[in-house]
């Protein structure tokens, strides 16, 4: 019996806490962030091969079609590192959980020079702009353009770059939200995490980056089967949210209090047992 009483007691004091600390609950409004994608060196040796380099320009470029000419570029890369830093504009979840993160005005040209014959210089630009990082299927996503010299800008649409050979998301709070603190009625709270694999290029958008590149798409080539095998990195994310924080219902608080009490009581009568 007195064992039965513990348990019972043990039962009502986890239900009680339960009450008292739910599973957050909040509505978390969109939020903001940062990540990067950082190139492995297999990308960087799939780049180097075919003759390319990697720009992220101050602003974006005054190309006709692309979009947020002109504004600050919000993606930067570090040469050094290999690393193509973010600022998140825009993050929402599912619940508790993060799953996208959008950096808009965000632009990378990967670009390849060819200096010809009679001395002029060939120019072959991909612009991968506006970048989308879904970690609810672990694919990086963004809206892609190609350019020869000064011609016209060829769009592709919103694109499917790269997919991890792993799915999920590792790291920090694997993307899950954790409230921080609540205060002056709102709730404030960060989630952060790596998704879970390494980065392969889309077969698709390979081909098409190929193509604009003006290299060979053929199964057998050397460039191209490294452009469309290679392992091209990693990428990371972290957002910050805030959310209005719910006062509870008077009942919820009843309730509490008629657990407290119900433990009190059986206190009571196991001290006198």
């Amino acid at each position: 019996m007195k064992f039965a009483s513990k348990t019972i007691l043990a039962a009502a004091a986890f239900i009680a806490a339960g009450a008292a600390s739910a599973a957050s609950g909040y509505v978390w409004n969109a939020g903001t962030g940062n990540g990067g994608l950082t190139f492995s060196s297999d990308a960087l040796s799939a780049l180097s091969a075919s003759g390319s380099n990697i720009i992220t320009a101050t602003t974006i470029p005054s190309v006709p079609g692309l979009p947020g000419t002109g504004a600050t570029n919000t993606a930067i890369y570090s040469k050094s590192t290999g690393n193509v830093s973010l600022a998140f504009n825009n993050a929402t979840g599912v619940g508790d959980t993060l799953t996208t993160l959008q950096a808009a005005k965000s632009l990378v040209n990967i670009r390849r020079s060819v200096f010809n014959d009679d001395g002029s210089i060939s120019q072959y630009n991909i612009y991968m702009a506006e970048f989308d990082v879904n970690l609810s299927n672990s694919t990086i996503y963004a809206n892609l353009y190609s350019r020869t010299d000064a011609g016209t800008l060829v769009t592709y649409g919103k694109q499917a770059i790269f997919t991890a050979d792993v799915a999920g998301v590792v790291g920090g709070t694997q993307g899950n939200i954790v409230v921080d603190s609540v205060s002056g009625g709102t709730a404030y709270g960060h989630a952060s995490g790596s998704l879970a694999g390494s980065l392969r290029m889309n077969g698709t958008t390979a081909t098409n980056i190929l193509a604009a590149l003006n290299l060979s798409t053929a199964s057998n080539d050397p460039v191209a089967i490294l452009v469309r095998t290679a392992n091209w990195g990693t990428t990371s994310a972290a957002g910050t949210f805030t959310a209005p924080a719910a006062i509870p219902e008077p009942s919820t608080y009843a309730l509490m209090g008629l657990g407290m009490v119900g433990i009190a009581g059986l206190r009571r009568r196991l001290t006198k047992a």
